[in-house]
């Protein structure tokens, strides 16, 4: 398969933010990135997933053919789940899947892959067991939010039942960043605004006024969020209705991922084009200490 053209057809067909350039467009990096309890920290370089230990070692832990990897979640019992689309260029359609990576262990195949994966199945799983999962209309681009528990279809629990109706996009996973706060509540980016929906509906606006990008938040202690900001190059802590600025790129970079334990940040960055020059991605954390780079890859 030629990757360049998967690579195009993926920005084309998942109506996230297509990063604009001097040269054109480009693919539409991961915002991937999670650190465990054991101070491993855990990122999609886009065609494969890295571990970088507590001591700075970066490895190569999944590669799956052929595919990109745009979001990480990390699961209670310390597991990371990813999720992966393939392009089918026969029928210009994608096979989608939900995988596990155990350490020690593994990965295993936890949903798919499948060409039509139903609305609900998504990385994020609350403390009922129940997975959401985050859509837009075909039609509006208004943003739909599903919580699927068991074998029962997947209930909406936000947005227009007339945009539901009209859901049928190629690609059926999380269609902007999302994460679950501490108490099972969904955190999701919805153009400049940052949402909050519990399961039985109620939602409210956390934030507006961000840049319009789809990338990485995460869920912090008290209700706050940190947004990636790519087009501002910027991270941003937003806590009841006050937004600060925590960290900003180098020149030549803007954040697409983020995570947090403790004290410490870590952002999964990636280059802004340059004509002639490979696109990159990296690991920057910052902690008491500064700031420095963990690891790096091509995209």
């Amino acid at each position: 398969m030629d990757r360049t053209r998967t690579v195009r057809r993926c920005v084309a067909v998942t109506g996230a933010l297509t990063l604009l350039a001097a040269g054109g467009a480009r693919a539409h990096p991961p915002r991937g990135i999670v650190a465990a309890p054991d101070g491993t920290v855990y990122a999609s370089m886009l065609t494969h997933v890295i571990a970088i230990s507590p001591t700075g070692a970066a490895r190569e832990i999944y590669r799956p053919p052929d595919t990109h990897i745009h979001a990480l979640a990390l699961a209670a019992d310390g597991s990371v789940w990813g999720e992966g689309s393939v392009f089918i260029p026969a029928n210009e359609t994608y096979r989608e899947a939900i995988w596990r990576y155990r350490p020690g262990r593994g990965v295993d195949y936890r949903t798919g892959p499948l060409v039509d994966p139903e609305p609900g199945l998504g990385l994020l799983r609350d403390s009922k067991g129940c997975t959401w999962q985050l859509g837009q209309a075909a039609r509006t681009g208004a943003k739909l939010v599903y919580r699927k528990c068991g074998a029962a279809p997947a209930r909406l629990v936000f947005g227009a039942v007339s945009d539901a109706r009209g859901y049928r996009p190629i690609l059926k996973l999380d269609r902007a960043g999302t994460a679950l706060d501490g108490n099972g509540h969904l955190l999701f980016r919805d153009g400049d605004k940052v949402r909050r929906v519990a399961a039985d509906g109620r939602a409210e606006t956390l934030a507006s006024g961000l840049s319009r990008d789809g990338f990485g938040l995460a869920a912090i202690p008290g209700g706050g969020v940190l947004v990636a900001e790519f087009a501002r190059a910027r991270v941003v802590e937003v806590r009841a209705g006050r937004t600060r600025v925590i960290d900003r790129s180098a020149p030549g970079w803007a954040p697409t991922g983020i995570a947090r334990r403790g004290g410490t940040l870590h952002i999964l960055e990636a280059s802004l084009h340059r004509p002639g020059t490979p696109d990159r991605l990296r690991v920057r954390t910052c902690d008491a200490a500064g700031c420095r780079v963990r690891a790096s890859s091509v995209l």
